[in-house]
């Protein structure tokens, strides 16, 4: 190596320490800012696109584009961005007392606030403001896929057949940013049935990062993910190997989205069961365990049905 590039290398590793002390608003971590900033400046070789699929207020697509600003071997540099960009009642709640709140309506659009935020990246970010149930890649090869946008089980699948077949096997990350989150139950169901094609690389701080190894067959990225579509067999492995991959302080946000898998099948006494009897919790994530649990208990003593297709949080 040059002594030139020891000591742009040594540039850019400071500038990275000096950045990983900053945090932009949005509903990610500092750690997982800073793990997206120093994979897109060190580990990104422009074999495909980087897509970050629910880009919301931008944190993510900055961090991403900080690290390509500083990034000299990838010649391929943008970050494809995608969202509805439109405000919900989630949001709304989630909004309440940061620095947001009030800045926007129900139904309107805050791709503006995305823009403002972003705008000293522009030349790096390709902003899709589209319904990933209907969106279409055609944009070659993906090298990195940032997923924070499988909040229902048809999102998911739709995801997963619109975007996986363009991965680069041996080369393709994938990051789920919701693979802890009680209200995703679906995402477990699609990594487990994808266990042959994918490893597991990294529980990041709040996702979990996946390798391609080999090209997925077309028939293994269509199928109904929804809870009441899958056997109690397969909901009982796919959690298993879940659980087997994630670190002992997400362990009990899994069995929170268990839970959820047999609730949103009606079998409520067997989604309590297995909270109660779980070695893992009270503690969670955002409490999640605990709020699950609360959620059941009311169910059961109202009996009142809960849809088949829980949707997750904003976050």
């Amino acid at each position: 190596m040059s002594g030139f590039a020891q000591l742009f290398g040594l540039r850019t590793r400071l500038h990275l320490r000096k950045l990983g002390r900053t945090w932009k608003f949005g509903m990610t971590s500092r750690p997982e800012q800073r793990w997206l900033r120093n994979y897109a400046a060190q580990r990104y070789r422009g074999v495909g696109a980087i897509v970050d699929l629910g880009c919301f207020l931008g944190a993510t697509t900055i961090a991403l584009a900080e690290g390509l600003v500083l990034n000299r071997k990838a010649k391929r540099k943008q970050i494809h961005a995608y969202d509805l960009f439109t405000w919900n009642e989630r949001y709304e709640a989630w909004a309440r007392g940061k620095e947001v709140e009030g800045l926007f309506t129900i139904g309107g659009s805050f791709l503006p606030d995305f823009l403002r935020r972003t705008q000293r990246w522009r030349d790096y970010i390709v902003i899709h403001e589209e319904d990933l149930r209907h969106a279409r890649w055609e944009h070659g090869p993906i090298e990195f896929l940032f997923i924070d946008a499988m909040k229902s089980p048809e999102v998911a699948t739709a995801i997963a057949s619109n975007f996986f077949p363009h991965l680069v096997p041996g080369k393709s990350y994938v990051a789920h940013q919701d693979f802890p989150h009680c209200f995703a139950p679906w995402i477990h169901f699609l990594t487990f049935r994808l266990r042959d094609y994918f490893s597991f690389v990294a529980d990041l701080h709040q996702s979990s990062l996946f390798r391609l190894e080999r090209e997925i067959e077309p028939q293994a990225l269509v199928g109904d993910l929804s809870p009441a579509a899958v056997s109690s067999a397969e909901i009982e492995a796919a959690f298993d190997y879940s659980i087997s991959l994630v670190g002992d302080d997400k362990k009990a946000n899994v069995i929170a989205a268990k839970a959820v898998a047999y609730a949103a099948r009606g079998e409520f006494p067997r989604a309590h069961e297995m909270l109660t009897q779980s070695r893992y919790g009270p503690a969670s994530r955002a409490d999640e365990f605990n709020k699950v649990k609360a959620m059941i208990e009311r169910k059961l003593a109202t009996q009142e049905p809960m849809t088949s297709d829980a949707r997750a949080p904003a976050n």
